[in-house]
């Protein structure tokens, strides 16, 4: 199998995939067919569809295509659904993301008011946040952080890429 062909396939692999494909499962599949530089050609991919519609885009080191940014105010999913989330939601949320991986009892005490199961049900539906695992202390409390759907929600490509809080303060969303 050449190059072009083995292109070919990573770029099939990535567009045909319901869900983002990390770079150790690309390099498994094109392994099968020989000594190929995967990074090269995921670059190469990246520079054919930068200019175009759509472009391939990774988050997390996980690849996908998705529409061009150029084109948000262009095209809008009809049955996208809007949903308010309450400032106690988005409180949490905010804690998660910057404090992660953090216990329900950590972003209650900076919070400084209970955090309701059906706040952590809400952002575990939207797919935002997942378990991290579990604290090795007294009772094993389970810790949270965000998912990739929060980051593609939000268009960042990892968690490093939210404002910094000093950022947010100089525009007026500190917590005074």
């Amino acid at each position: 199998m050449d190059n072009l062909i083995v292109k070919k396939l990573v770029e099939a692999l990535i567009f045909s995939s319901l869900e983002p494909l990390t770079l150790s499962y690309i390099k498994k599949v094109v392994g099968n067919y020989g000594d190929f530089d995967v990074n090269k050609i995921i670059k190469e991919i990246e520079s054919d569809y930068k200019d175009k519609g759509i472009n391939l885009f990774s988050s997390e080191n996980k690849w996908f295509f998705r529409t061009s940014p150029l084109l948000n105010n262009y095209l809008k999913i009809e049955t996208e659904k809007k949903r308010k989330l309450s400032k106690s939601t988005m409180e949490t949320l905010a804690i998660i993301s910057y404090h992660q991986p953090v216990t329900r009892a950590e972003i209650e005490k900076i919070r400084g008011k209970p955090v309701f199961k059906g706040t952590i049900d809400i952002l575990l539906d939207l797919k935002w946040i997942k378990p991290k695992g579990r604290r090795e202390t007294p009772g094993r409390p389970m810790t949270w952080g965000t998912d990739d759907e929060f980051l593609k929600h939000f268009g960042l490509r990892n968690i490093n890429d939210l404002p910094k809080v000093e950022e947010l303060e100089s525009i007026g969303l500190d917590d005074k």
